[in-house]
């Protein structure tokens, strides 16, 4: 194909008709790029009000429940379309930059010479500034938001989310047990407590209840799951709490009278004298105003025992009166007229000495009323079910109802309790019953005295309230709020602001280019990046003057800084000539500079940074330090213990690789586009400068896309292997800027180190069958631990065994460390099996066989049909001890029997009894267990062959068990039960059932199935098995002092065991790392690849990036001439036109064949023959085709 004649009458019509511009600038693209942007920022702000909404936007309740998975898809996909907006928008930028310049020639007007050098695609940061000077202002709009996107955008998106941990509120339905037992019970338990019997009056009860009482108690509430021990449970209800007021005192000074008798002092230690204080008539009340009406006096007389050692002493003494307003019996204190408006008295003595006796001595005399209160609150429970707040206002604080709480009997039992006490137990140095104080050197105030006293009854108070509370009785449900401690997934507000920005940034930017780029001058007909586009709009838009002013200029060896000082002080401007417009450059009027302008050296410009020795091996040096601090800092991580976690090498390994893989893969990543960029400029210069380089790999090809991704998509020809190498390293860096936001993944990372914290507290060789226990007590701790109440250190959350405890050291420790260690687990398995019934006239009877050594023992169950039993079975479960020829069937077995009548049931005719025999079995072997510093079990596993079947602790045991099967199904002295014990006798077969195991059992199967009509043997049979198991763990647990041996407590037995510190935190991930060092590897190849392959190829003054730059080499040459007509052609139809010719190209001097010292011409054995001189271009122009 030629070019037809009179190409020059088309150059005009490009100002009629719309130029040619990129896919990249026109609306479609910017439209598909502006929705992008759009989804990006909706999705980012749908995730930020969400997680403000919400509270964060998924939380868990274990960090190390995290899953990996939703951790890397909020990592990885905002990356993703961050990267993927980032190279969309940077073609499009790109496009911009290399355009504009041909843009600015296009305009009527004009423009500076110096656009013809001017490359805005050589440097994104420099091209802000270099628009800036040039007030290129649509460069100035695009390149820094691009530099912007580059820099921000990936960092910001790859951090948008965050790990925190929070409280997370949730709405949940508790059941509680605000019933109490009745008055008459409560009188029962009061009276055996006050005698020092009962379940009122045992400690293992009050540690249970209340192992660290706060101010206030209030009903049994079943806690809802908190795996993490860690939650805050609110909700209304009634709290129970025990003040003091103290309105009466009376104070004056006093001196001492030496005690003589001999029976009193001979007891004392040396250096210690025995005194008596007397205070006769001291007022209570009205202010110790006599005269002001009845009032109430007390007398004092009270031996203290004091060490004249100190310098000043003070002896406390209280004592309680009984609810009848009687004090104890030889009682230090005596009352007048008191009546019952005080309820505990007290003195206090300061004592001032001096050379070795009592220079002088004040007393104070206070009475107190007790308060005991409730009132209806808002309350906060902790994990173990202690008050830790109670909100309540003024107006509901209301006296402790007497229809209720039997309040004569409770303060009874306190006043017992603090006589039969000593002091240092209560914090008080007293006796209350001797009547002696001790003088200490502690001086406390009035108003601290009664508050500990004050805290002391209100204790006592506490813990008596508590056990009224039957948790063995239906629940009533309540709204609570649970607030937990969690892991919650968060928005970065930060981050997720500044992306807002930039995105914004983005969307302006788009709208920019819609705006400005339909409606701007353009005389571009196709793309011009080739050698041979730009060629043609030189021969088809310049003049001939601006020819020869170039061909006589002499610029072809001149370096860029020559040519930009060339280019001061002219203009290009637009003329007609022969009718059509072309473009002359003009010298334009420039102020003279006040200086002498500095000759530039005539050196040609300086390689690129990766083809200069210097710097290649510095960068060389830069990629392998960011290897080796890799590789050093994932090996520091991983193989040193969380002991080193905080030493400063740790901080520097974990700050590098927190920050250093986002940075560092931003840079190589513009390191390894700036090296892309570079070769695509000089690629097609090298192939020319070596000679015979056809069209198609010299001229013709498009070397000007400066995205390294579109020539793998987009290859019209084969690309230089140089070149196709450094895009797919390009690509591989997109992995890297992927790969190196998720480098970092939660993970929980546990360490085990000795500890010297643990220490034996029993004898878990020896068992012993006592029978100082109480099953009762057993039980009611079994109907809070059944219903989720509260925990018991050492028994497992299921109740499934107990473990031989251990005493823990914990220290100053506020970091709640888990134990691990081996210790031996008491259990019961209870294998369970359902029996037919069997009826005949007015009895039910079962029968059934148990194994007895090497013989069967056949038991029995026969139950005569009153009304009274038709009338309580209605719906319950009750435990029957049976009949046997022996005591076997009683001590290993039990009968349980249940029924759900009156509930609806599909099949009318079926028996609405379920009855079964179930045989405990002892479970004892030792387990590899974790627990924390309470003793609360968190993991147990069992050691393989640890379990024993035999030997005299299996066989102690044994009996233990039996004891309390027969103590579960006999009958039950201390407790009283709605129904009381029923003794039913038949044929002289006697039956024992007792209410508390079978309510606990019937409420334990409502609990768990509450959408059963009727018992269920699948549902009833693990039920029967959880109850049963948890009250023998229980009961072991409660009174393990009566059944284990105590180890002498003046010698520590240690024991051994490790503690286990939990790290969690963002870890780096090996795999990821190892990939990303492996693609570093790959850039370090490709840097050295480069070298070696481009080093010293090119030796021209120059690389042609400019229009300007490359009109010097050609405006002498032939091939100028023959592309002047192809103007009006396509870009592919001019491509085919000049690979048609099959000429061969070169660049270099051709001054040895006339032409001039450095031009681009054909490369032929003709030479330039036909070289056109000055003269020729100025006189004549050659016709289209000439050779």
């Amino acid at each position: 194909m030629r070019p037809a004649d009179g190409g020059e009458n088309f150059i005009s019509k490009w100002r009629t008709t719309r130029g040619w511009l990129p896919r990249t600038l026109h609306r479609p693209y910017l439209l598909v790029l502006a929705g992008l942007l759009m989804f990006m920022l909706g999705a980012v702000e749908l995730l930020r009000q969400w997680a403000r909404r919400q509270g964060g936007i998924v939380h868990w309740a274990y960090s190390s429940d995290l899953p990996t998975a939703i951790w890397g898809a909020y990592t990885y996909l905002p990356l993703i379309f961050a990267l993927m907006a980032i190279n969309l928008f940077d073609m499009c930028a790109q496009d911009v930059l290399r355009l504009e310049p041909f843009l600015q020639l296009a305009k009527p007007q004009g423009a500076p010479a110096s656009i013809l050098f001017t490359n805005y695609c050589s440097n994104t940061l420099a091209a802000s500034f270099m628009a800036f000077r040039n007030r290129n202002w649509i460069v100035l709009c695009i390149a820094p938001v691009s530099l912007v996107f580059r820099m921000f955008l990936p960092t910001l998106l790859a951090g948008l989310v965050d790990l925190d941990d929070g409280i997370w509120t949730e709405n949940k339905v508790v059941n509680t047990w605000p019933s109490v037992i009745d008055l008459d019970s409560q009188r029962v338990w009061l009276s055996v407590g006050s005698a020092d019997n009962g379940p009122l009056s045992s400690p293992e009860l009050n540690s249970f209840f209340m192992p660290d009482p706060e101010d206030f108690t209030t009903a049994p509430v079943s806690l809802p799951d908190d795996q993490n021990n860690s939650s805050l449970l609110s909700l209304t209800q009634d709290v129970y709490w025990a003040g003091l007021t103290c309105p009466g005192h009376s104070a004056g000074s006093i001196l001492p009278q030496p005690v003589a008798d001999a029976s009193l002092t001979s007891h004392l230690p040396a250096g210690q004298r025995l005194l008596s204080w007397n205070i006769e008539s001291a007022v209570m009340g009205n202010n110790g105003d006599r005269s002001a009406g009845p009032h109430c006096e007390l007398d004092v007389s009270l031996n203290t025992t004091i060490d004249f050692d100190s310098a000043a002493l003070q002896a406390r003494f209280w004592q309680p009166v009984d609810s009848s307003g009687t004090l104890p019996p030889s009682s230090a204190l005596t009352q007048k007229g008191c009546s019952s408006q005080f309820n505990i008295f007290g003195v206090l003595i300061d004592m001032n000495i001096a050379s070795g006796k009592i220079s002088s001595a004040n007393y104070t005399v206070f009475a107190c009323s007790t308060l005991y209160q409730q009132a209806l609150a808002d309350v906060t429970l902790n994990a173990n079910a202690t008050v830790t707040s109670a909100n309540m206002t003024p107006i509901a604080v209301k006296p402790l109802d007497s229809q209720k709480f039997y309040v004569n009997g409770v303060h009874d039992l306190i006043v017992s309790r603090s006589l039969a006490e000593s002091g240092p137990k209560k914090n008080v140095p007293m006796n209350s019953t001797s009547g002696v104080a001790l003088a200490t050197r502690s001086i406390k105030s009035a108003s601290s005295f009664q508050e500990e006293i004050r805290r002391y009854w209100n204790y006592e108070f506490i813990v008596t309230i508590d056990r009224f509370f039957s948790p063995g009785g239906l629940p009533t449900p309540a709204d609570a709020q649970q607030k937990s401690e969690v892991v919650i997934l968060m928005i970065a507000a930060d981050a997720v602001s500044v992306a807002e920005a930039i995105l914004g940034m983005g969307l302006v930017a788009i709208a920019v280019m819609l705006w400005i780029y339909p409606k701007r001058p353009n005389f571009m007909q196709w793309d011009p990046g080739s050698i041979s586009a730009q060629c043609t709009i030189i021969a088809s838009l310049f003049d001939s003057q601006t020819k020869i002013l170039f061909s006589e200029a002499k610029l072809h060896m001149a370096n860029t800084r020559q040519l930009k000082r060339w280019a001061r002080g002219k203009a290009c401007e637009w003329h007609v000539e022969n009718g059509v417009e072309k473009l002359r450059i003009v010298d334009r009027p420039e102020p003279a500079p006040k200086w002498p302008l500095r000759a530039i050296p005539n050196r040609p410009d300086p390689m690129p940074h990766f083809l200069r020795p210097l710097i290649f091996l510095a960068e060389c040096f830069i990629i392998a330090s960011i290897l080796s601090f890799f590789g050093v800092s994932l090996s520091y991580i991983r193989w040193k213990s969380i002991n080193s976690f905080f030493s400063t090498g740790a901080t520097v390994a974990m700050v590098f690789l927190n920050f250093g893989p986002t940075a560092i893969a931003s840079i190589i990543g513009s390191f390894l586009v700036s090296i892309y960029r570079n070769l695509t400029a000089m690629e097609p210069w090298i192939r020319l400068q070596d000679g015979m380089a056809n069209a198609r790999q010299s001229i013709v090809e498009n070397y000007a896309i400066q995205t390294p991704f579109v020539p793998l998509f987009k290859q019209r020809h084969r690309k230089p292997g140089i070149l196709l190498f450094v895009s797919i390293v390009c690509v591989g860096d997109l992995v890297l800027r992927i790969l190196s936001g998720g480098i970092f993944m939660p993970q929980l990372r546990r360490y085990s180190t000795p500890t010297q914290a643990l220490s034996h507290v029993y004898n878990t060789t020896l068992l012993f069958n006592t029978q100082n226990t109480n099953i009762d007590i057993s039980l009611v701790a079994t109907s809070k631990l059944l219903n989720n109440v509260t925990i018991l250190p050492w028994v497992t959350v299921d109740g499934s065994y107990f473990f031989a405890p251990y005493d823990v050291y914990n220290g100053a420790d506020d970091n709640y460390p888990i134990y691990v260690t081996t210790t031996r687990g008491f259990g019961v398995d209870l294998r369970c099996e359902e029996l037919p019934l069997t009826s005949s006239s007015g009895h039910i009877s079962w029968n059934y066989t148990i194994p007895v050594g090497s013989a069967n023992q056949t038991c029995n169950v026969d139950l005569p049909i009153t009304e009274r039993f038709k009338t309580s079975m209605k719906k319950t479960v009750r435990y029957f001890a049976p009949n046997g020829t022996s005591p076997a069937c009683q001590e290993s077995s039990l009968f349980v029997l249940g029924s759900w009548e009156g509930q609806d049931r599909k099949d009318k005719d079926k028996s609405p009894l379920i009855a079964m025999h179930c045989e405990p079995t002892l479970q004892i072997k030792d387990f590899r267990v974790e627990f924390d510093a309470d003793g609360t079990i968190v993991i147990m596993n069992p050691i393989v062959g640890s379990e024993l079947t035999s030997g005299e602790l299996y066989q102690n045991a044994s009996h233990v068990l039996k004891s309390f099967n027969q103590l579960l199904l006999g009958p039950h002295g201390t407790l009283p039960s709605r129904y009381r014990q029923a003794m039913i006798g038949h044929h002289n077969y006697h039956f024992h059932h007792h209410d508390w195991p079978g309510g606990l059992t019937s409420n334990s199967y409502t609990n768990k199935y509450p959408k059963d009509k009727s018992l269920h043997s699948t549902h009833f049979i693990p039920v029967v098995q959880a109850v049963y198991k948890t009250s023998f763990t229980t009961h072991l647990a409660l009174w393990r002092e009566q059944y284990f041996d105590r180890l002498p407590t003046d010698t520590r037995y240690p024991a051994r065991g490790n503690v286990l510190d939990s790290y969690w935190g963002f870890i780096p991930v090996t795999s990821l790392v190892v990939i990303i060092v492996c693609l570093l590897s790959v850039d370090a190849v490709a840097l050295m690849t480069v070298f070696t392959v481009r080093y010293n190829r090119y030796r021209g003054h120059r690389v042609p990036r400019t229009l300007g730059s490359l009109i010097p080499w050609v405006v002498e040459s032939r091939m100028l001439a023959d592309l002047e007509g192809t103007w009006e052609m396509s870009g592919s139809e001019r491509d085919k036109y000049v690979l048609e010719q099959g000429r061969k190209y070169r660049v270099g001097d051709f001054s040895a064949r006339g032409g001039p010292p450095w031009a681009l011409d054909y490369d032929d054995d003709a030479g330039p023959a036909h070289a056109v001189r000055e003269s020729d271009i100025e006189l004549r122009d050659r016709p289209p085709g000439h050779r």
